[in-house]
C-alpha cells in the first residue's frame, strides 16, 4: 500500500485519508474516491489529496478483517460484517466463553496492522454480546500476513460452553438448632444462582454440623442421581480437616482444593466424589453480589474440568470487593441505549423510474424526512443502510449527525441490509430499532414509545407497534437477537425472529395506521401526499 500525498489527477480509486468537506460538501475517511470525485476536486481547485493506493498484493481492510473473522468461527459464535476495517464476533449461545489465550497471542503477534481484542477468559456471556474484535489498522493490509494467520487452526480458539441442565443438591448445617430463616435464605439465593445457569436445585437437606451426618446426606445424595453437591455449614470451612472436608473423604471422595485467591470466596472448598463436584459454600454464597463460588460453579456447570491451577489462577482479578460496589453503583439507573437502523437501500422498483426516497414532500425529500424523525426521538444514534443511489442519498444527509454505512450487496435483499446495519452499530448498543425509510407517516413518538417500554429484565425484549391487532413497523429488537440477524438470507428481515419468540413481545396499540403504511407505488405515493401535502 502506498500512503501519503497524491495529485489528484492520480487518485482514482484511492483511499481518502481524512475527511474532507469542500463547498458544504462531506468527503468522510476511508471514501473510494470516483471519477466524480475527482472532478468535484479539480473544479475546486484540490491539487493534491492525502489518501492510500492498494497494491495488487494488497487486503482491503473490511475485506481482510472479514476473512480473518471467518477463521474463528464456530456454532457459538456469530459474525458481523466488517465495517471501518473492524469485524465484531458476537456470542451465538450464553454460557461460559472459554479462550485459547496463547492461539490469540499469536495472532496479535503476527503483525502489528492486525489486532483481535476479547472479553476475559472465563467471561460469562449473553447470546448477542460481543465477546471479541478484530481491528485492521491502516486502510489495507497485505495478502502475506492475512495467509500466515489463515494457516494457523482457531476453529475453537474463542468457544462458548453452555449452562448445561444439571440436577444440585444442596445440604445445609447447623449447630444444636436449625436457623429456618437462615434456610430459607440461603437455598433462595443458591436457587436463584442455579436458575440463571439452566440448572436445577432438585434436593435440599439439613442436618447437624457433624461430620458422620454430612456424610450420610452425601451418600445419599449420590444414589439420587445428582450432578453436583453443594454444603453450606453453619460454620465456615476453616481447615482442610475441617467436618465438611472430613466427611468428603469419608464419602470415598477427594479434595481437589481448599482456599481460593477471590475475595469474597476465600474459604471455597471444591472436591470429587466419581465424576461428581461437591462444593463446600463460602459464607458469601448467601449473597447477591459477585464471589468466587460463582466463578467455580460456572465452570462446573458449562462442563469445563477445574483444577488446583485454575483456582490458583484466579487470583488475578479476584478481587471482587470493589467490582461488586462498581456494579450496585452503575446498576441503580440503568439506561439502554438504544440505535435506529433506517434501513434505505432499496431500488424502489415498483415504482418504475423513481427513488422514491428521494421524492419531497413539503419541500423535504422522504430520506431527510425519516432521518430527522429518527434524530428527533429519544435513540441515542441513528445507522442509515445505503445501497441504491447511495451517493446521491449521501449528498442529502451528509450533515446529520448519522452513521451511514453502504451495503454493497443490497440486491441481494433485506436481510443483507439488516446485517450492514447491525455491523455499523455502536458498540454498546443494548438493542437496535430497526426502521423502514419508505414509511414518513412514522412520528419520533412511536419510536420513544417503543423505547419507553424496553425492558428485557422483564423479558420485554421485542417491542411491536400494532393497529387493530395487526403488527407493524418499526420494531425494537434487543441485541441478543443480533445473531439471529446475521443468520438470515434472503429478500426477509425479523419475521422469522418475531415468530420464534412470541413470549418476548410486546404491542403497543397506536391510535392510527401510520404503524402499517409505507409507500411501494405510484398509487401509494399519490394517496400518502393527497393527505399529507
Amino acid at each position: 500500500m502506498n500512503f501519503g500525498n497524491v495529485k489528484v489527477h492520480d487518485s482514482l480509486n484511492g483511499i481518502l485519508a481524512h475527511t474532507m468537506t469542500i463547498e458544504g460538501k462531506k468527503f468522510l475517511k476511508g471514501r473510494i474516491i470516483s471519477k466524480e470525485d475527482q472532478e468535484y476536486f479539480i473544479k475546486h481547485n484540490i491539487d493534491n489529496l492525502i489518501c492510500a493506493k492498494l497494491s495488487k498484493k494488497d487486503i482491503h481492510e473490511d475485506d481482510a478483517a472479514n476473512i480473518l473473522a471467518k477463521i474463528f468461527n464456530n456454532t457459538t459464535l456469530a459474525l458481523e460484517k466488517a465495517f471501518t476495517g473492524r469485524a465484531n464476533i458476537l456470542a451465538n449461545k450464553s454460557g461460559l466463553l472459554v479462550i485459547d489465550e496463547d492461539k490469540i497471542h499469536k495472532f496479535n503477534k503476527t503483525s502489528n496492522s492486525i489486532t483481535i481484542a476479547t472479553l476475559n477468559n472465563n467471561s460469562k456471556v449473553k447470546k448477542g454480546e460481543m465477546i471479541a474484535t478484530i481491528k485492521i489498522i491502516p486502510f489495507s493490509i497485505e495478502e502475506k500476513s492475512v495467509k500466515i494467520i489463515e494457516k494457523l487452526n482457531f476453529k475453537k480458539s474463542l468457544f462458548i460452553h453452555p449452562f448445561k441442565d444439571q440436577k444440585c443438591a444442596l445440604l445445609l448445617t447447623h449447630l444444636n438448632k436449625e436457623n429456618i430463616k437462615l434456610n430459607y435464605i440461603s437455598e433462595k439465593k443458591i436457587k436463584d444462582r442455579l436458575e440463571k445457569l439452566n440448572c436445577t436445585l432438585e434436593l435440599v437437606n439439613t442436618c447437624e454440623h457433624d461430620t458422620k451426618k454430612i456424610t450420610e446426606n452425601i451418600q445419599y445424595f449420590l444414589n439420587q442421581n445428582i450432578n453436583i453437591i453443594l454444603i453450606l455449614g453453619s460454620s465456615a470451612i476453616v481447615d482442610i480437616n475441617d467436618k465438611i472436608p472430613e466427611a468428603i473423604k469419608n464419602a470415598n471422595g477427594n479434595i481437589i482444593r481448599f482456599g481460593m485467591p477471590v475475595d469474597p470466596g476465600n474459604l471455597l472448598l471444591l472436591g470429587k466424589i466419581k465424576k461428581i463436584p461437591i462444593i463446600g459454600l463460602p459464607g458469601c454464597a448467601r449473597s447477591p453480589s459477585l464471589n468466587g463460588f460463582d466463578w467455580v460453579l460456572e465452570r462446573v456447570l458449562s462442563g469445563n474440568n477445574i483444577s488446583d491451577i485454575d483456582i490458583s489462577n484466579m487470583g488475578v482479578g479476584g478481587l471482587l470487593k470493589t467490582i461488586n460496589k462498581r456494579e450496585i453503583s452503575n446498576s441503580k439507573d440503568k439506561k439502554y441505549k438504544i440505535t435506529n437502523i433506517i434501513l434505505a437501500a432499496g431500488q424502489s422498483k415498483r415504482m418504475l423510474k423513481d427513488n422514491k426516497l428521494l421524492i419531497k414532500i413539503n419541500k423535504q425529500s422522504m430520506i431527510d424526512k425519516m432521518v430527522s424523525t429518527s434524530l428527533n426521538s429519544s435513540a441515542d444514534s441513528t445507522v442509515v443502510v445505503l445501497g441504491y443511489q447511495s451517493d446521491i442519498i449521501q449528498e442529502i444527509i451528509q450533515n446529520k449527525e448519522i452513521i451511514t454505512i453502504v451495503n454493497k450487496d443490497y440486491k441481494k435483499g433485506l436481510s443483507s441490509s439488516l446485517q450492514c446495519g447491525i455491523s455499523a452499530l455502536p458498540d454498546d448498543c443494548d438493542a437496535a430499532i430497526i426502521i423502514l425509510a419508505d414509511m414518513p407517516n412514522i412520528k419520533s413518538k412511536i419510536i420513544d414509545s417503543l423505547i419507553n417500554n424496553f425492558n428485557p429484565q422483564k423479558n420485554k425484549s421485542i417491542i411491536i407497534p400494532t393497529f387493530n391487532g395487526k403488527k407493524g413497523n418499526p420494531i425494537l429488537l434487543d441485541r441478543k437477537y443480533f445473531p439471529d440477524i446475521i443468520s438470515v438470507k434472503g429478500d426477509k428481515g425479523a419475521k422469522d425472529i418475531i415468530v420464534n419468540n412470541k413470549n418476548s413481545i410486546l404491542e403497543i396499540p397506536q391510535k392510527d395506521s401510520s404503524v402499517l403504511n409505507d409507500i411501494d407505488t405510484k398509487e401509494d405515493l399519490s394517496l400518502y401526499l393527497k393527505n399529507n401535502s
